[in-house]
């Protein structure tokens, strides 16, 4: 229970692996906010079903040897190796990730162990490796539409794959790195289609039906798997 002074409105918040918010002002009797979260409670069961569902199509991912991550659509198999270096780092062999552990601290234990503390090094090379792939696929995509963005930036966002401004500026969330080919493309062709519409008239969506025929499965898929992604949360 989270209560403020300036606020006036009860409110409850839902999120996967979370625990219930229920926010109110300091004034609001606790009888009101009770019956409040009584009324909400077909809404509440319902996304708590809905998480778990999420959380079972999604389950949690452990920094370890043999782990499955997602890489452009497929599942690359963690292997967790030794390195002359003397910081952690992650790369891709084949179709494998490799986790680079120092050899000062490799021991006989090392493959068994779980690196919870190296996610970062897992953010760094998902962030690497789309600022690579994404640069690629947006110039392909530009010349391919003959629009061309002013610039292109790179960002973590929570609820946004990417977002074009009236300046031509395209943003694009690294984590889409994690996604199959076509699913990138298909957000990659949204916003560049938004440099000629910035709204989501019929001629935007026309525009990018001409460059992706099956946007609308691809749109789809977006939401179904946007979860994916959770796992490189901080």
């Amino acid at each position: 229970m989270e209560r403020k002074s300036h606020r006036r409105s009860v409110t409850i918040l839902l999120a996967p692996k979370k625990p219930i918010i229920v926010r109110a002002g300091l004034k609001t009797p606790p009888s009101f906010i009770l019956s409040f979260i009584k009324s909400k409670q077909s809404w509440i069961e319902k996304n708590l079903e809905n998480f778990k569902k999420i959380e079972s199509q999604f389950p949690e991912k452990k920094i370890k040897e043999a782990e499955v991550f997602p890489f452009r659509g497929h599942e690359r198999q963690l292997r967790v190796v030794i390195t002359p270096g003397k910081k952690y780092f992650v790369s891709l062999v084949e179709s494998h990730l490799l986790l680079h552990v120092p050899i000062n601290e490799w021991n006989a234990l090392s493959k068994q162990l779980e690196y919870e503390n190296q996610l970062h090094a897992l953010r760094d090379f998902y962030k690497r490796e789309a600022m690579s792939y994404l640069s690629e696929r947006i110039a392909y995509w530009a010349r391919e539409m003959s629009l061309f963005p002013s610039a292109v930036k790179f960002r973590e966002q929570k609820k946004r794959w990417g977002s074009c401004s009236a300046r031509k500026i395209i943003n694009l969330n690294w984590k889409l790195i994690l996604f199959s080919d076509e699913l990138t493309d298909y957000v990659l062709i949204h916003e560049l289609a938004h440099l000629q519409h910035l709204d989501h008239s019929a001629d935007f969506w026309n525009l990018v039906q001409r460059y992706c025929p099956n946007y609308k499965k691809q749109n789809q898929a977006l939401k179904n798997t946007q979860a994916l992604t959770d796992f490189l949360n901080e």
